[in-house]
């Protein structure tokens, strides 16, 4: 008897806890205006990093002192090969030169002696064919062709005079094409001249480029070859790093996108706070994609930054993953209720494994604005 009393009293107590357990009220939750979406790694970054590559292989010059140093944009840092780019310089100047004076010798000399010949040929033809026709009119003439002409029209015959005519026909043509095409293709070549010496021009003034190396933004540049003390010129192969340009001036965090439950909020609402000694906030900044370098494939980042001024504990960490939460500035006040005792108090009241569906059948007018890793905000005014 004292066993059945006792086991019905336990049985009891736990109906009675269970039923307690399943009691709810709104008041035992806070309300917030933010929510931790999740805890992830965090790419911390300068602002902007450039790796200094040379063009070629050749002696590089600098013209900095010091193996680290502050620069400002534009400013010069270092040079290449400048002797040989005299020498392409002088090239250029010669075949430049070579090109006006023969463009001006076929202008003036050459064409005019061409027409010249071409229409003393056309005459020449003209008078043979006549004095032929006329020796073939006259057949007296015949024996007195070869002293009165000498032998410059040959023997006459209908032959010959066919010969004539289409030697005339010729001398014609030519003239024809000195008077049509002769200047067209004098122009023609020296358009491609001008071309041919254009492209040179590009690829001296590309190689111009190449050989002064200068900043393109303010920041610290950081030198990759052998620094030695005093030295001044050093060897390098054909796209090696000679030095690493960062800017400071914001440090930013960047957080792969990939296919994250949170990729449907508000960009602009996202805050990153890292787990540093300081704890520090970074905004949402920029949704960026970027190319891997290994597999050349891009991927979607999103970006947060905080000025230097107040992340100056993190420039020693640029270049590294540290560990942070993603917060999620919500546009109002709302509960946050952890998702254990969500799922506990739904219990026999909803089926639904979706939290927004979930909340939606337990509380009618309730919805849910964000869901974290262990929490979901909702908005409801019971």
């Amino acid at each position: 008897m004292l066993s059945s009393c006792s086991k019905e009293t336990v049985d009891d107590e736990s109906k009675l806890i269970e039923k307690e357990a399943f009691v709810w009220s709104w008041r035992d939750f806070e309300k917030s205006n933010e929510i931790s979406l999740q805890s992830l790694s965090v790419d911390i970054q300068p602002k902007r990093s450039l790796e200094v590559k040379s063009e070629a292989a050749g002696i590089l010059t600098l013209e900095i002192e010091g193996n680290v140093n502050t620069v400002s944009k534009d400013m010069r840092f270092a040079r290449m090969d400048v002797d040989s780019l005299a020498e392409q310089r002088e090239r250029l100047t010669i075949q430049e030169e070579k090109r006006l004076l023969e463009d001006m010798r076929a202008e003036k000399l050459d064409l005019p002696e061409q027409k010249r010949l071409a229409k003393e040929e056309l005459l020449e033809a003209r008078r043979k064919v006549r004095l032929l026709e006329l020796i073939l009119e006259n057949p007296a003439m015949e024996e007195m062709s070869a002293e009165l002409f000498g032998g410059d029209i040959g023997a006459v015959s209908d032959a010959s005079l066919k010969e004539a005519r289409d030697a005339l026909s010729l001398a014609e043509s030519k003239v024809a094409w000195a008077d049509e095409y002769d200047e067209k293709l004098r122009k023609g070549q020296l358009r491609l001249q001008e071309m041919d010496f254009a492209e040179s021009e590009r690829t001296y003034l590309q190689a111009k480029d190449r050989s002064v190396y200068t900043a393109p933004f303010q920041g610290e540049l950081r030198l990759e070859v052998e620094y030695v003390e005093g030295q001044t010129e050093y060897t390098v192969t054909a796209r090696e790093t000679i030095a690493t340009l960062n800017d400071y001036s914001e440090i930013h965090g960047l957080l792969k996108v990939e296919n994250a439950a949170w990729i449907n909020l508000s960009p602009q609402r996202l805050y990153l706070q890292l787990r540093d000694r300081d704890r520090t906030m970074m905004p949402f900044s920029d949704d960026r994609n970027v190319k891997d370098e290994r597999t050349r494939r891009e991927e979607r980042f999103y970006v947060f930054s905080v000025p230097l001024s107040e992340g100056g504990s993190l420039r020693r960490l640029t270049g590294t993953q540290m560990k942070g939460d993603l917060i999620y500035k919500l546009p109002e006040h709302c509960y946050i209720i952890p998702k254990y005792d969500l799922s506990l108090y739904a219990l026999g009241k909803s089926d639904s494994v979706d939290w927004s569906e979930m909340v939606a059948e337990l509380w009618p007018g309730a919805k849910v604005i964000a869901e974290g890793l262990s929490d979901v905000a909702i908005s409801y005014h019971p």
